[in-house]
């Protein structure tokens, strides 16, 4: 691979990775100084990762991950756009389902199984009441 694009992937890993921490941060409600703080970083430091002008290192990744409690591939994911619906009026089904893969895999096993659970008992009463409208129109 030549230099010119290593470079352009690690540009983009980069920001990828530092609009995901910002993200994270976010939804934690942590401000830039508090998780600097936690991750032992200064807050300049902290800033130039999250605009993806600075790679964060492993050690750094590791850390946020226990910061976040999430996987740490969580934040090389790329950037979820804003939910869109399609011309034709319908829902985008594919982006709603990776974004609900993605939240899954922030989970630990005992949140995944009450979630599992959940979605069971939705799609049963779903299945039931397709069931009951089949048969008012029989």
């Amino acid at each position: 691979m030549n230099r010119a694009l290593t470079k352009k992937i690690k540009g983009r890993l980069d920001k990828t990775i530092g609009q995901n921490i910002r993200k994270e941060r976010e939804l934690h409600k942590m401000t830039r100084e508090e998780l600097a703080e936690a991750l032992d970083l200064t807050i300049s430091h902290m800033g130039l990762i999250e605009r993806g002008e600075r790679g964060a290192t492993a050690v750094t990744l590791e850390k946020l991950s226990r910061v976040f409690n999430l996987q740490i591939d969580t934040l090389f994911a790329e950037p979820e756009p804003a939910f869109s619906v399609r011309e034709d009026g319908g829902s985008n089904v594919a982006f709603i389902r990776r974004k609900i893969t993605t939240l899954l895999t922030r989970l630990d096993e005992r949140e995944t199984e009450i979630v599992l659970h959940l979605v069971s008992g939705i799609i049963s009463q779903h299945s039931n009441r397709a069931v009951i409208l089949a048969e008012e129109f029989e």
